[in-house]
């Protein structure tokens, strides 16, 4: 790869089998920005699940995250912190990846370095966004049992899933320029991108719901078919988003989430509480993947 290093590979695979493949069917231009991205938002996210660890622990570790992948800490600032990733939250992870992960931040932040300064910028903010979310949802659950309004349910599926959409359409016209899509759709695509996000957020939200409840966290206070409906529509949005972007392996590497989504969604609508948490059937990705390069190669990018 041109930018980053072997993290991109082997880790990658290791913590996230699925989100890997979507990764190599990336045009070379975005994939390492997108991987590295990702990397450090797995990070972030282990940090922010390490449920062993305080809470106050956690927010405090998470800022010092930030602040590293900001660039604004110190030189002894980031010695301490790299120090306490991989003594106190590696050892505390039950997932081997995770914990390797975690005592290779400071290899992340290198590779970060290797980007032009356009492209660190993209995935700089969008990291600033997620850890925002993560210690909302820290901080918030703490004292309560369950978001109060419709809006905050909003809010949250942007700063932990809407901003990543976000991220892929700043990040693509950064490295791809107008081979990634065309100009004058900028701002429709930024919009497309964070429903995209938002829509697959929701899907998690309303499939996790039962055991997001027992860990005594709701993040909907309302109908949860409302929600499906809405989530359905946010991936009607992507895939609309997807065939607008220019060529076959972009589209079929932002496609593919949505399609996959779409049938989760109708297996929720199906579903029964005593059927617990709804799993994709192989045979049904496989399905999605073939739709996928259907869609792909009848795309209608302008």
């Amino acid at each position: 790869m041109k930018h980053g290093t072997d993290l991109t590979g082997e880790l990658l695979k290791a913590v996230s089998r699925s989100f890997y493949l979507t990764i190599y069917w990336l045009p070379q231009a975005m994939r390492s920005g997108v991987a590295l991205g990702y990397m450090l938002a797995r990070a972030t996210d282990s940090v922010a699940d390490t449920s062993s660890a305080a809470p106050e622990l956690r927010e405090c570790v998470l800022l010092r995250m930030r602040g590293a992948i900001a660039g604004t800490d110190s030189a002894e600032e980031r010695v301490a912190l790299l120090e306490d990733l991989s003594c106190t939250m590696a050892e505390a992870q039950q997932n081997p990846a995770e914990s390797t992960l975690l005592r290779r931040f400071g290899d992340c932040l290198a590779a970060l370095q290797t980007f032009p300064a356009e492209q660190q910028a993209c995935i700089r903010k969008v990291l600033h966004t997620i850890i925002e979310g993560q210690l909302w949802d820290i901080t918030y659950f703490r004292k309560h049992n369950s978001v109060d309004t419709d809006e905050q349910t909003i809010n949250y599926t942007y700063l932990v899933a809407g901003c990543v959409g976000e991220f892929w359409t700043e990040l693509g016209y950064a490295a791809m320029g107008t081979a990634f899509c065309a100009p004058d759709k900028r701002e429709d695509m930024l919009r497309a991108g964070i429903r995209y996000g938002q829509g697959l957020q929701l899907i998690n939200i309303l499939r996790d719901r039962e055991e997001d409840a027992r860990r005594g966290r709701s993040y909907l206070c309302s109908d949860a078919k409302k929600w499906l409906n809405r989530a359905d529509y946010y991936m009607n949005d992507g895939i609309d988003y997807c065939q607008r972007l220019r060529g076959f392996r972009l589209r079929f590497a932002g496609m593919l989430p949505a399609l996959i989504g779409k049938k989760t969604i109708a297996l929720l609508r199906r579903a029964r509480p005593e059927d617990g948490r709804v799993k994709i059937p192989r045979s049904a990705v496989y399905g999605c993947m073939l739709k996928a390069v259907w869609l792909s190669l009848a795309g209608r990018a302008s």
